[in-house]
C-alpha cells in the first residue's frame, strides 16, 4: 500500500538521499520541506511534492502538514530530520545563536511531531523516524549547544516512544556519528564562533582541526540513508538506529568511563586526528 511520507530537511544531507532512495526504489508518496526551498527543485524533478517550510514557524508548520493531507493525502510516516549546528565555547557562543540552535533542533522537531500526531491517533498507525546524533549521548569542546539539543531529543523521544505506543505509533530515532555530508561543512563554515582571539582561541583552533579531520575521514551517508529508508517503511523496526562505528564506540564509552577518564579520551582523540 501506498503511504504518505513527509521529510523535513529534505534540501540536503540526509533528508534529500532518503528521499531520493524512497522515490527511486518505491512507490511513496513522498513530501519535502526545507527553508531553502530553491534546493528542493531537485527532488522536485523526481517527482516529490515540495511544501517549503521553515520548522521554527509553528503556524506554518501546521499549514503544511493540513495542505499535505489536502493535496497529498494523510501522512503515513515523518522523517523529523531539519536541524542544524552551531560550535563554539560555551562561554562565547552569542545567547541568539543559542535559542536559535534550540529553535530549529528542537522546537521545530517538536512543532512537527505535534502537527502529525492527531491524525495519527485517529489512524491507529503512523511512524515518527527523529535524526537525532551520537551527541545525544556525549559531548566535548565546542560542541556543547550542538550536543545539549540532541541530549533534548533523545529525552523527548523516548517519553514520546512509551506514550504514543499504544496509539499504533512506532517513534525511531536515528544516532549517526561522524558522516560526509554538507551538514558537517556547513557548519564549520557558517556556523563556527570564530575565536581567532581570547581566552578558548588554542583550543578551538585545535577542536576545528580535529572536526575537519574527523568529516575527511568518515564514511558516506549511504548506510544512515538506508536506515532511514528501513525506519520509514520496514516492518518490525528497533527503537533506536546506530549507524556508523563511531557511534557505538563513543556511546559506551561515555557509559562505562569515569567523567575524568572520558575527558582524557576525547583529548588523545583530538591529538591523534590533528
Amino acid at each position: 500500500m501506498k503511504k504518505v511520507i513527509w521529510i523535513t530537511g529534505a534540501s540536503s544531507g540526509f533528508g534529500m538521499a532518503t528521499a531520493l532512495k524512497l522515490l527511486r526504489k518505491t512507490e511513496h508518496k513522498i513530501c519535502v520541506s526545507a527553508r531553502r526551498h530553491e534546493l528542493l527543485d531537485i527532488l522536485v524533478k523526481e517527482g516529490v511534492y515540495a511544501f517549503p517550510l521553515d520548522v521554527t514557524d509553528s503556524v506554518e508548520v501546521h499549514s503544511v502538514r493540513r495542505k499535505i493531507e489536502d493535496e497529498v493525502g494523510q501522512i503515513d510516516a515523518v522523517l523529523v530530520n531539519a536541524g542544524y549546528g552551531v560550535y563554539g565555547p560555551v562561554e562565547e557562543v552569542p545567547k541568539e545563536a543559542a535559542l536559535r540552535q534550540f529553535e530549529v533542533n528542537v522546537f521545530g522537531a517538536l512543532d512537527t511531531i505535534r502537527a502529525v500526531l492527531p491524525g495519527m491517533r485517529e489512524k491507529g498507525a503512523g511512524r515518527i523516524v527523529i535524526t537525532s546524533s551520537t551527541a545525544a549521548h556525549v559531548s566535548s569542546a565546542g560542541m556543547g549547544y550542538y550536543a545539549a539539543t540532541k541530549h533534548s531529543i533523545k529525552a523527548l523521544g523516548t517519553a514520546l516512544r512509551q506514550e504514543v505506543k499504544s496509539f499504533g505509533i512506532d517513534v525511531v530515532m536515528i544516532e549517526p556519528g561522524v558522516v560526509d555530508t554538507p551538514f558537517g561543512t556547513v557548519a564549520l563554515d557558517k556556523n563556527y564562533i570564530n575565536t581567532k582571539d581570547g581566552a578558548y582561541a588554542p583550543l578551538m583552533k585545535e577542536v576545528k582541526q580535529y572536526m575537519l579531520n574527523a568529516l575527511r575521514r568518515a564514511p558516506g551517508p549511504e548506510e544512515t540513508r538506508d536506515t532511514m529508508v528501513r525506519a520509514l517503511v520496514g516492518e518490525n523496526v528497533k527503537p533506536i538506529y546506530r549507524t556508523t562505528k563511531g557511534s557505538l564506540g563513543l556511546t559506551a564509552l561515555s557509559r562505562l568511563l569515569p567523567a575524568q577518564a572520558y575527558d582524557i579520551v576525547i583529548q588523545e582523540g583530538m591529538k591523534r586526528l590533528k
